[in-house]
């Protein structure tokens, strides 16, 4: 029996997001119900076996029936480098988005900033209260309206995909909540688990080696973008507090891109990678004694490298809000946003020490992944919601 035929639109490595990640998984999970065609933006693959497992047709390059499809998924995240094509084929051609950040305030500011018309568009989308905080932020403070995190996480920008005719997916019940104040076909299934069957482990020797990070070392890590809302300037402050009163020696790795702190970096207690593959970014997590994952503010994310962290194991720090207040809390270890840097050394000071409080959570963690993001559950709800 012929399979119904699915156009996926997302980035793909080389294109450094968690999405190219998580869609280069999901497509494989997907691969036995559809036949799938990759939509791309212009670039070559880093993947080449996709070439050969997949369909490939590049926007403004190839023509695109999008009527001969059975399916359309769409991935939407909050980047403008990204997804502007992406943004505007679902809005001409509705399907299923999978929409990974809640806010695309940064989406939807690049796509209409490049027509010249982004007031008008964020007074149509956000109304009168998101243009004057715009405004002012512009006139009186001066501010870049990308990196201003105030303004984009207070004003979402997603008015116009809720309402443009797309079933939309979301990975958690609080972006679902959110949304059900517009009038949207929509529905929380969530994240496939994001550890490729693929992966091959880089030896803790070769791989630290590589950094010069130091093998003895009790390695704190993060991973992804480096930059403000990961408040990775308060891990390298609480770190360079506490890292000569300790009994052993103490790093902290970002397993990352972003220029954001480089000046803490002193490659003796606080290290950056610089972009990874995904073999060397997954044994970065699964050598690592203590992880942390911050957002403030919470753009409505989910986030794939907590995923992975949890699949794997491995304890986790992380802060209350969105999406992340939905992990039991014995999966994670949270800690509060009032004293942030008071309750992050505490609780870096007492896993340090205590290995099998570390080793419990990481258990817990496994199991959760283990029940709730069963693969065949979750393609099985794609297909079902795809269908509907």
């Amino acid at each position: 029996m012929k399979k119904p035929s699915l156009l996926y639109a997302s980035p793909f490595a080389p294109m450094k997001s968690g999405i190219s990640d998580y869609s280069e998984i999901l497509i494989y999970a997907l691969k036995n119900e559809f036949e799938i065609t990759l939509l791309i933006d212009d670039y070559q693959l880093d993947n080449k076996n996709l070439y050969n497992d997949f369909g490939v047709v590049v926007y403004g390059k190839d023509i695109v029936s999008f009527e001969e499809y059975d399916y359309i998924i769409y991935n939407i995240g909050n980047n403008q480098d990204f997804h502007c094509y992406i943004y505007e084929l679902c809005l001409e051609h509705p399907g299923l988005v999978i929409l990974h950040d809640l806010v695309i305030y940064c989406l939807v500011y690049g796509y209409y900033n490049k027509m010249g018309k982004v007031y008008s568009k964020i007074y149509e989308i956000g109304g009168s209260e998101a243009l004057l905080k715009v405004k002012y932020a512009v006139k009186e403070a001066g501010r870049d309206l990308l990196k201003y995190w105030e303004i984009v996480s207070e004003t979402p920008l997603n008015k116009e995909l809720a309402e443009s005719g797309n079933k939309i997916m979301v990975h958690s019940q609080y972006a679902l909540d959110l949304l059900s104040q517009y009038h949207v076909c929509a529905r929380q299934i969530n994240m496939i688990q994001q550890v490729s069957e693929e992966f091959r482990e880089v030896e803790k020797c070769e791989l630290f080696e590589k950094y010069s990070i130091p093998e003895d070392a009790f390695l704190i890590s993060s991973f992804g973008g480096i930059g403000q809302t990961k408040l990775n300037h308060i891990v390298c402050e609480v770190v360079s507090e506490i890292k000569e009163n300790l009994d052993k020696p103490i790093c902290y790795v970002m397993v990352g891109d972003g220029d954001y702190v480089d000046d803490y970096i002193d490659h003796r207690y606080i290290f950056k990678t610089g972009y990874v593959d995904m073999d060397e970014f997954d044994s970065f997590i699964l050598h690592s004694d203590l992880i942390l994952n911050l957002r403030y503010p919470s753009m409505g994310e989910t986030s794939a490298a907590l995923l992975k962290i949890l699949q794997m194991g491995k304890a986790c720090i992380i802060n209350e809000g969105g999406w992340f207040s939905e992990i039991p809390d014995e999966c994670v270890i949270k800690v509060s946003g009032e004293d942030m840097r008071g309750d992050l050394k505490d609780a870096i000071l007492y896993y340090l020490r205590e290995q099998e409080e570390r080793e419990s959570v990481g258990h817990s963690a496994k199991s959760y992944i283990e029940e709730e993001y069963n693969t065949a559950v979750i393609v099985h709800k794609i297909t079902q919601f795809l269908r509907e």
